[in-house]
């Protein structure tokens, strides 16, 4: 019995409604909806909490429909690699402040440097490459949908944008009028991104 059938038969077993189940989850009754439908999954921690409310065990909702378990191990792959590109943009921003306040007078230090930069980028285009592999779905449709095509901004994801772009503007601003605080901003902008980066599952929510 597949997740979408197990959670509605438990349901009205329950005498329960979907508004009901949705508050106790602390999601929208479409949310609810959308699972019972088969339209979308729910996230590994969202998954959890419907064991305990529907008491079924999540054993058996992972055995009962491998479509939820490919979801999930989605998931975990998307979050793997999510994290090892925030690393990457990090390094990047700390490689650049450090070649800011370097002095290249030999052409092996420029080399290094340049090697650096073409390492980073080869890091970066390789995780993009392999990322439709490790989804288990084709490289055609990756680039049509992106990787959770059901993804959508959390709260969290919200307010760390605007954050961001806060700190663009104050940046750019910054960047005009004291040019030796330069490097810094750039650095800045980048450890950021590498952190939306590693955070990427609580910038987005799954389930809505």
């Amino acid at each position: 019995m597949k997740f979408a059938e197990q959670i509605k038969r438990q349901r009205k077993k329950l005498g329960m409604t979907q508004t009901e189940v949705a508050e106790k989850l602390y999601v929208t009754r479409q949310t609810i909806s959308n699972w019972e439908q088969s339209k979308n999954y729910p996230d590994l921690n969202m998954l959890v909490k419907i064991s305990d409310v529907y008491q079924i065990s999540i054993d058996s909702l992972l055995k009962e429909d491998p479509g939820l378990k490919n979801y999930l191990d989605q998931g975990r792959a998307v979050n793997a690699f999510e994290i090892s590109n925030g690393l990457i943009w990090i390094l990047m921003g700390l490689d650049r402040l450090i070649v800011s306040f370097s002095s290249f007078e030999n052409q092996v230090a420029q080399l290094a440097d340049t090697a650096i930069c073409i390492t980073f980028a080869l890091a970066f285009v390789y995780e993009e490459y392999k990322m439709p592999f490790f989804l288990g779905i084709s490289t055609r449709l990756y680039n049509r949908k992106g990787k959770r095509p059901d993804q959508k901004l959390s709260l969290i994801g919200k307010r760390f944008r605007v954050c961001f772009l806060l700190a663009v503007i104050g940046g750019l601003f910054l960047d005009m009028t004291h040019k030796e605080f330069g490097p810094y901003v750039f650095t800045t902008f980048l450890i950021i991104l590498g952190i939306e980066r590693i955070l990427n599952k609580y910038m987005y929510s799954y389930t809505a």
